[in-house]
């Protein structure tokens, strides 16, 4: 097992795509969050590189994606900070400040496969898309709409009705 700084900087660099990002978001020095992600990266086995300008992991990521659901899980309890992909609504009054409970930001990357991936993979815990870009819903994938902001968003089907996920959603639709 490793602690929420080490995962947090191994999959916040996946998820962000720059360190400083990171650093900014989970408020540690862009050094720390090198440092983190190399333990993190030793600790599975595997190595985080760039490829074709994306960080990955490279290597049997098994125990890491393991690992992954026990701290979303600890997330979906309280005991830390969930994350949401807000890529077009980052500066929106909706998330200034964030809701309470939640890490807000948005990947360097901004396709719509980034973040799904980063949501399947339970980098992040929630995904908002515009309403014309949810993906397909499927037995992984649930959308929720919102229609009066034209928001979509996207939640693995297993925590669609999780307390947590459902008072963002709540907050969303009363804003």
């Amino acid at each position: 097992m490793v602690s929420q700084d080490l995962l947090s900087s191994f999959d916040g660099m996946i998820w962000l795509q720059s360190g400083k990002k990171v650093g900014t978001l989970f408020q540690q020095h862009q050094t720390t969050i090198s440092r983190n992600q190399k333990k993190c990266a030793q600790v599975f086995g595997i190595k985080l590189k760039k490829a074709s300008s994306i960080w990955q992991p490279q290597g049997d990521s098994l125990l890491l994606q393991l690992e992954r659901t026990v701290h979303q899980e600890a997330r979906l309890q309280g005991k830390s900070s969930l994350r949401l992909d807000a890529n077009r609504w980052l500066d929106s009054a909706l998330f200034n400040p964030p809701p309470p409970g939640w890490l807000i930001s948005s990947a360097k990357n901004t396709t719509s496969p980034h973040s799904l991936e980063c949501l399947q993979q339970r980098i992040i815990d929630v995904y908002l898309c515009p309403i014309t870009d949810l993906p397909i819903e499927n037995q992984v994938l649930k959308n929720i709409e919102i229609k009066s902001k034209k928001i979509g968003v996207v939640v693995l089907q297993e925590h669609a009705n999780q307390e947590r996920i459902l008072g963002l959603i709540n907050t969303l639709k009363q804003a």
